[in-house]
């Protein structure tokens, strides 16, 4: 557990020991983080006995695979945001809880790295330092939001290039790898999809004038820009899905193109070969007299130049059906 008290007019300061009856009462010193990674037994009391989280919520922390959403209890906020994983194969998202009061900000992680915090830590720090307005629950709670959802964009461009990079590839030659490639990009998508739609869903309740929790107007301006950010992704997601089903066509039709082709080759040589058996299974019949004759010089060349006319016209009257 890391615990992080933000002064009105000040730089943070990390507290060691802290006294949670201070803290929490202490109204005008500040805003106190609360950054609690694996939560233990420990964490779980101080959450139910100190900040009298609801236990629904808590019980939400400790499993690791909820969908985003935001839940409004009398005294405090708890909701579920979903930073992305930029380096895996796979695209995935990892799960962070926070709990918003008046003047506490909880977030809970079962993992010990998150770039996401060290980020906002350090926002935070440059806004009280510059002399900027004064910190609040709002705002870390905006420049959290704000560094998630900023991180989907890089990730949406890198699956749109390498979707328009295999639909080049495709046009020159249709490979299995690549439609599979194009399904794990549609598999991705669907995902942010589905995160991207729930959390611009969950935003709503931030941007409504009786939440006491953003209460200052200036920090609803600043709640509306996550919220169109998240617009800006759910749109660009429905574009970039139009293009890999477009690719995905384009790969269906190659292939296609690609097999009429090829069975139109192997017609052509199943049709010539067709022929040159009937010509050389005639010779090859036991009659006793026959054109030319067995011991004719000049049969089997003769034999030789009708099949070679043989095949020639077979290939001429083929390619003119084409």
């Amino acid at each position: 557990m890391h615990v992080v008290q933000f002064e009105q007019h000040g730089f943070s300061k990390p507290i060691e020991s802290p006294d949670w009856t201070a803290l929490l009462n202490g109204a005008s010193k500040g805003v106190v983080w609360v950054d609690i990674v694996n939560p233990t037994p420990e964490d779980i009391r101080i959450m139910r006995e100190v900040f009298h989280f609801h236990p629904l919520a808590i019980e939400d922390t400790l499993n690791e695979r909820q969908r985003p959403k935001i839940e409004e209890y009398p005294d405090h906020l708890f909701t579920i945001l979903n930073p992305i994983n930029t380096f895996a194969e796979e695209l995935t998202f990892r799960e962070l809880d926070v709990f918003i009061g008046k003047h506490f900000f909880v977030t809970v992680r079962d993992y010990l790295e998150e770039p996401v915090i060290d980020a906002v830590l350090h926002q935070c720090n440059v806004r009280t330092g510059n002399g900027q307005r004064a910190m609040s629950v709002g705002y870390l709670m905006y420049a959290l939001a704000d560094q998630i959802v900023d991180a989907y964009f890089p990730v949406l461009d890198a699956l749109a290039d390498r979707a328009e990079s295999i639909g080049e590839e495709v046009i020159e030659r249709p490979k299995p790898e690549l439609l599979q490639e194009l399904f794990k990009i549609k598999r991705s998508l669907a995902e942010m999809a589905r995160v991207a739609g729930q959390q611009r869903d969950m935003f709503n309740v931030f941007l409504r004038e009786d939440n006491a929790f953003v209460s200052e107007d200036v920090m609803r301006y600043y709640m509306r820009d996550v919220y169109d950010h998240l617009i800006r992704v759910s749109d660009m997601i429905g574009t970039y899905r139009d293009t890999v089903a477009g690719t995905i066509d384009l790969y269906l039709s190659s292939s296609s193109n690609r097999l009429n082709v090829i069975v139109q080759r192997l017609t052509i040589i199943t049709v010539g070969t067709g022929a040159l058996a009937v010509i050389t299974g005639f010779y090859g019949m036991n009659f006793e007299r026959t054109f030319p004759s067995f011991d004719a010089w000049w049969g089997v060349p003769f034999v030789i130049l009708l099949m070679i006319i043989t095949l020639s016209v077979v290939l001429y009257v083929l390619g003119r059906l084409d």
